[in-house]
């Protein structure tokens, strides 16, 4: 194994080698040996909706993880992704808001602006309303979004409380709401007959330190996505180009540049020799949307042609994505019926056989719990 010394001048690596690192540290071909210690849930893994990728992504990965050392919240972005229980204090710290302006426009839209020009901190109103939903959630019972929202009108700042043309009524800005069920110690609970519910954890870890969880998060973001740029953590966020710098400047001389067929970015010193070193990938792989392996990433790297990019990360309706060989090649929908599951795929280049063999074998993978008929199709 080579070992890589860092240096002043920047290192210059292909594309190739970090599609390669990348299919080792997202365990695309090769199992973590264990899932809470070294699985992408340590940065974990995101479910939209709730309950429908996040258990695919890990069984993707031949994963398999007790659901009493998992967590289904709003984290990144304030979306539900699936983590490590144990992970909670120190994403709470990590993620509380503090002003803003600090997100990006479209994460919290008007509403942001409107907090500023009132000299409502941001933080301030995600603590008060956080407050509110321990307060409506004592009695441990689990809680639809709306019964959780309604409970809230009767407690909450006026201000808060804006006006939603959609619900034809008065109720807590959804982004704000979402931020704060994180900070309230509410997980979700899914249920397949119906809506999801908002749960008060039993018990609530005592508090971390606010720095050191940033530090922590962007280190896990650095060894998942790197070699990366403040840019792509920015977007992981939704924060603006400053706040992301803000949270990469720490790492200062840690980080050494790597070029990427000549696009600069970083990687973590400690990162450098897996970077080199890694072994070809292997494998065919069919795996869900919102992966991580799509989400945590500079989406320009991992798929160069405009065109596909805009079939892979769509605004809604996102599908799966078929990776050979570390290559994102395709992608995927399912449908499912009481009696079959029929799984499309659409290649962006024409499989081989032995690809086409592959893909099929892990589609039934997939798909072998529940006693179901699997079609599997290919389209152009």
């Amino acid at each position: 194994m080579n070992h890589v010394e860092p240096a002043q001048g920047a290192f210059a690596v292909t594309r190739a080698q970090v599609l390669n690192h990348r299919a080792a540290v997202h365990q695309i071909d090769r199992p973590a040996g264990d899932p809470l210690c070294e699985g992408v849930l340590l940065a974990g893994v995101q479910d939209s909706p709730p309950g429908r990728t996040a258990d695919v992504a890990l069984r993707a990965r031949g994963q398999s993880v007790d659901p009493a050392h998992l967590a289904l919240v709003h984290s990144m972005r304030a979306a539900t992704h699936l983590h490590r229980a144990a992970d909670l204090a120190c994403l709470a710290a990590a993620l509380r808001p503090d002003d803003a302006r600090d997100l990006a426009k479209e994460q919290v839209g008007p509403f942001g602006q409107e907090l500023s020009a009132r000299h409502i901190a941001f933080g301030d109103a995600v603590d008060q309303v956080a407050e509110a939903m321990r307060a409506a959630t004592a009695d441990r019972r689990a809680r639809t979004k709306g019964e959780l929202s309604t409970a809230l009108n009767e407690i909450v700042d006026a201000q808060l409380r804006p006006w939603c043309p959609g619900c034809a009524a008065h109720h807590v800005q959804d982004t704000l709401f979402r931020y704060a069920t994180l900070q309230a110690g509410l997980c979700i609970t899914v249920d397949a007959a119906g809506p999801f519910h908002y749960l008060k954890r039993p018990t609530r870890r005592r508090g971390a330190d606010a720095q050191q969880s940033r530090h922590l998060l962007v280190r896990r973001f650095l060894r998942w996505c790197g070699p990366a740029r403040p840019a792509d953590l920015a977007k992981w966020l939704a924060l603006t180009p400053a706040a992301a710098r803000r949270l990469w400047e720490p790492f200062g001389d840690e980080l050494s540049e790597v070029t990427v067929d000549g696009r600069r970015g970083w990687m973590h010193q400690e990162d450098l020799d897996a970077l080199h070193n890694a072994p070809a990938a292997t494998g065919v792989r069919l795996l869900p949307s919102y992966d991580p392996l799509t989400e945590i990433a500079d989406r320009e790297l991992l798929l160069p042609d405009r065109a596909q990019r805009a079939t892979v990360w769509r605004a809604t309706a996102a599908p799966g994505v078929l990776v050979v060989r570390g290559e994102i090649t395709g992608t995927w929908r399912q449908r499912s019926t009481a009696r079959r599951v029929t799984v499309t795929l659409q290649p962006f280049r024409t499989l081989t056989a032995t690809e086409r063999h592959a893909a099929r074998h892990h589609a039934e993978e997939l798909n072998q719990e529940g006693g179901r008929a699997v079609e599997i199709r290919f389209v152009s």
